[in-house]
């Protein structure tokens, strides 16, 4: 099927550029990535291949700090969820950066620790810490963001030891004008604020001031402050300023009951980046982080109580800041066309972009090697496993042949570590490019890493 008016990949790409974007298309019509011709790295590298550029991380992590810090007359700390992308590489080089961590779990804690994170701007996340994750945190000297009331027996066992611990109180709050702001591309039975009521995390305020009034207890306890999120929120500053104003509520109320002052405030994650996959649309989000961060900053303080000192302000974003920095690159394999339709089979599958099937996620599909040419047939882009695999249904794309080049954008977000490995095919190589040149950072596995860790009894094998 042709389409009428068929725009090129170039002109696709210039209508979606966000700063941090890496790629240019070279009079060849040939993408290039951070200088990189897309194919040459394929032909280099082997296909597919994830491919990270250096200078996109640290323009995101310096991007969202400067958003965030004109707003908020107390430092501003940038703490990298790391469950968005655990690569290391990624991870190491946002710590020499100066990025500080929020970690889920003793995985995600020993990854941001080893990559040289300051412990002093890490956070523990989780509702279900046990005895050892607790001891493991305290042990490391990060702050733990309490969220569960058996926390308070692991705390008073590790102290009684002589130890200190950080912590935080994680905080539930439920704005009543948050459901005007959100979109509801996955609507919620009951409404947004009703979803979030029912989620696990974090504490309201009357059950939070108990555990403030317990905390206060426990010699060795350093109470900093408190922490909250709610993820994956909205493009709309408003929505944010609906939580913000709620946290600051929740920090009022919560000094009149106990008098307790919070030295830092953690306000979470869930800052869309300039494309945004989870959105389940094309196209550049409808709002800046900046004007995010500026709605966010004046409704937290305005909310905070009049005279108080201002917290340190702490926020934990993920996919803001490896969405756009990771590209996967891919060939074209066997072509079809049949039944009025045409279908485009990639070395790329949903084993790599598992979150198009599980949170209808989009992603920008560019021909790399033909960015000049007209995209005037419609393509069913698909993975080659035995699961319908449709990476871009009815995707604009030049008349797809055997080997051409395919760029994924936006891969850098909840790709890498949803990935798996149906059908038993390997997952692919990751590369960092940077002024230091291009480095694999992650091996290519092989059908033998694929079983490496399964063990057939004795019994069977004879």
């Amino acid at each position: 099927m042709t389409l009428g008016t068929a725009p090129t990949g170039a002109a696709v790409l210039a209508g979606i550029l966000a700063p941090g974007d890496a790629l240019e298309v070279s009079g060849e019509g040939r993408l290039a990535i951070a200088g990189h011709d897309a194919a040459g790295l394929l032909d280099r590298f082997g296909s597919p291949l994830s491919v990270i550029v250096a200078d996109a991380l640290r323009t995101n992590l310096r991007r969202i700090r400067a958003a965030f810090e004109p707003g908020w007359p107390a430092p501003v700390r940038v703490l990298y969820a790391i469950k968005a992308n655990d690569t290391l590489a990624i991870r190491t080089l946002l710590s020499r950066e100066g990025a500080g961590g929020d970690c889920f779990g003793l995985g995600e804690l020993h990854a941001t620790m080893m990559s040289g994170a300051d412990p002093a701007r890490v956070v523990m996340n989780g509702s279900n810490k046990d005895a050892a994750e607790i001891a493991a945190a305290v042990a490391a000297g990060v702050t733990i963001n309490v969220d569960s009331t058996d926390e308070i027996a692991y705390l008073r066992a590790c102290c009684a030891n002589g130890n200190r611990a950080r912590v935080d109180l994680r905080l539930k709050v439920l704005p009543t004008d948050l459901d005007r702001h959100v979109e509801q591309a996955r609507p919620t039975p009951g409404g947004y604020v009703e979803g979030v009521r029912r989620v696990k995390w974090g504490f309201t305020v009357p059950a939070a001031a108990d555990l403030l009034r317990e905390l206060a207890t426990i010699p060795g306890v350093d109470l900093a402050g408190y922490s909250c999120h709610i993820g994956h929120l909205s493009s709309r500053p408003k929505a944010f300023a609906a939580v913000a104003n709620a946290i600051g509520q929740a920090v009022t109320a919560l000094r009149d009951l106990t008098g307790f002052v919070p030295r830092t405030l953690d306000i979470g994650g869930g800052w869309p980046p300039d494309r945004d996959p989870s959105f389940r649309k094309p196209g550049l989000s409808a709002s800046t982080i900046e004007q995010i961060a500026t709605a966010t900053t004046a409704a937290l303080r305005s909310a905070l109580p009049a005279g108080m000192a201002v917290p340190e302000l702490w926020i934990e974003p993920g996919r803001f800041l490896v969405s756009n920095a990771v590209v996967l690159l891919g060939r074209i394999g066997a072509v079809k066309r049949d039944a009025g339709l045409c279908w485009a089979h990639l070395d790329i599958s949903t084993n790599n972009l598992p979150r198009i099937e599980t949170g209808q996620f989009h992603y920008t599909i560019l021909p790399a090697d033909r960015m000049h040419a007209p995209m005037d047939e419609t393509v069913q882009v698909v993975g080659s496993t035995c699961f319908r695999s449709l990476l871009g249904a009815d995707s604009a794309m030049p008349a797809p042949r055997r080997g051409d080049t395919v760029a994924i954008l936006d891969a850098g977000m909840y790709a890498e570590v949803f990935s798996t490995q149906f059908n038993a095919v390997p997952r692919p190589a990751a590369m960092l490019l940077s002024t230091q040149g291009a480095d694999i950072v992650r091996q290519r596995e092989t059908i033998a890493d694929v079983f490496r860790q399964h063990r057939v009894p004795a019994w069977l094998a004879g």
